[in-house]
């Protein structure tokens, strides 16, 4: 990096302070940086004014990787916009397995309603990455009329597909995504079923909680990330997030059936019953 490109970087969180909107635009086209370049866009996203727009869209386009991520990131901070989504239609449908993934993930960052007709079809793409990135992005949108699509991908051949498509249902809500989610249940795989319960905790209703309540006999687990500062992975079971739904769900309903976890086999199943049924109780007196 030259002196004045070393500069020109110092100065970006300057230019972000003050608004200065020609400097960024300019940083934003600078050909001897990719950092720079990546560094004005971020910083554009998170001013979050409109006018950024035209130039972010413009660097959609950049060669590099990392400047158009920053441009997707900061044109989903500003609102989205039907151009930006257009600029994916194209490499979504007809690139190749690289492009196309990066079009799918890239338009649920944008989060404009308009990408779901795009999305959809891409449900269905040969490459079981792409159909991934496709339904979390789906997720990511919200929007309803994606719910009967995604339908279909519950049934993929790919449990990794599945379980992104049970998450995404969980984010959109509504009585439909539950009706398939309670489906999903009974899924081969322990991972999509985990992620069936975790999205049926986040919708929360009638239909619900009498689906979380029949799987409290689940006998399935996933390792997860043990968190900050440890290493290696826990083991959570289904039915120990599906007494932690039910907890944040409320329903009294759940206090008889919860009640006769406290005698699992599991440590950690007794302790989640134990902390459910008192916010339960507390919930629900009077």
């Amino acid at each position: 990096m030259g002196i004045l490109d070393s500069i020109l970087k110092m100065n970006i969180d300057e230019m972000k302070a003050k608004r200065d909107f020609a400097g960024l635009f300019g940083a934003l086209t600078n050909k001897r940086n990719v950092y720079i370049r990546r560094d004005a866009a971020k910083a554009l996203g998170e001013i979050g004014d409109a006018m950024a727009m035209e130039p972010l869209i413009a660097a959609l386009k950049d060669p590099k990787k990392d400047v158009r991520d920053a441009a997707v990131e900061a044109i989903g901070k500003i609102g989205g916009d039907s151009r930006a989504v257009a600029a994916f239609a194209e490499p979504l449908k007809n690139g190749n397995s690289i492009a196309r993934e990066e079009a799918a993930s890239s338009l649920g960052k944008i989060r404009h309603k308009s990408a779901v007709e795009h999305l959809i079809p891409a449900l269905k793409d040969e490459d079981c990455f792409v159909r991934q990135s496709a339904a979390a992005s789906l997720g990511k949108i919200g929007e309803p009329n994606a719910v009967e699509a995604l339908a279909e991908t519950l049934k993929d051949e790919d449990k990794d597909v599945r379980q992104t498509a049970a998450i995404a249902l969980g984010e959109i809500g509504g009585a439909a995504a539950v009706e398939l989610l309670v489906q999903s249940l009974k899924d081969e795989s322990v991972l999509v079923r985990y992620r069936a319960v975790e999205s049926l905790g986040r919708i929360g209703g009638l239909g619900a909680v009498d689906a979380l309540i029949g799987t409290l006999k689940d006998g399935g687990w996933i390792g997860l990330p043990a968190g900050e500062g440890k290493s290696g992975n826990k083991k959570v079971w289904v039915r120990q997030k599906a007494i932690e739904a039910l907890e944040e769900i409320g329903d009294a309903r759940a206090v008889a059936p919860i009640t006769e976890a406290l005698n699992d086999k599991q440590e950690v199943i007794r302790q989640a019953a134990q902390k459910a049924l008192q916010r339960l109780g507390a919930s629900t007196i009077g």
